[in-house]
């Protein structure tokens, strides 16, 4: 199970498009510095470890370190292998989705890649096949698109 702090680093990481590598290079970081804390490796990371994290991704440590209610998950959530093996199933919350997110897009007045826009399709798509029964959590497309303007 991601900490809250995996989990937000690597929300932010696909909201702008950055690899582990890039983010590490970025922020001056050792190899695998930032891989540490995504598998669980490195328990305590330093405040200035965090810090040059924080400001490659446009973030604060405070909001790094959050553990906002989208991320709470409802019982024993499946891991994101188990979710994208599973058997295509939900083609009108798909559809319901790409909907919400493309509306919510526009409404923000400003343009986004091809790729932001798959990748908030997909992490939106992935994280509604988690909720039981699946649904669209609208606080998680609000918070993934904020995502991508910042």
């Amino acid at each position: 199970m991601s900490t809250p702090l995996a989990k937000q680093i690597e929300a932010r990481l696909k909201a702008k498009n950055l690899s582990v590598q890039t983010l590490e290079r970025e922020a001056g970081l050792k190899a695998h510095a930032v891989q540490n804390i995504l598998r669980g490796k490195s328990k305590k990371p330093s405040a200035e470890l965090l810090q040059s994290i924080a400001e490659v991704l446009g973030c604060t440590i405070k909001e790094l370190l959050g553990s906002p209610d989208i991320f709470q998950e409802e019982g024993q959530a499946r891991t994101k292998k188990e979710v994208l093996e599973a058997s295509y199933a939900h083609p009108e919350l798909l559809e319901k989705m790409i909907k919400m997110v493309n509306k919510k897009a526009q409404e923000r007045k400003s343009s986004l890649t091809n790729q932001q826009i798959l990748t908030c399709i997909q992490e939106v798509y992935l994280h509604s096949l988690q909720k039981e029964p699946p649904q669209i959590d609208q606080e998680f497309v609000d918070w993934f698109i904020e995502l991508m303007f910042e």
